[in-house]
């Protein structure tokens, strides 16, 4: 999960950059909730979809 959050992270810190209006860079809080609401919820599909397919074997 850690990985899938700071992969998820870099990519929202890339698509919505921390700068301020006069260029200064800040702690994104926003980005890294974004990254952990996102990363459990991929968690969570992965892990469903990996149930699904170890009951079909």
């Amino acid at each position: 999960m850690s990985v899938s959050t700071v992969v998820t992270f870099n990519i929202i810190d890339t698509l919505d950059p921390p700068v301020t209006e006069d260029g200064h860079q800040y702690m994104p809080i926003g980005n890294i909730l974004k990254s952990l609401l996102l990363s459990f919820v991929l968690g969570a599909f992965v892990f469903i979809v990996a149930v699904k397919i170890q009951r079909k074997k």
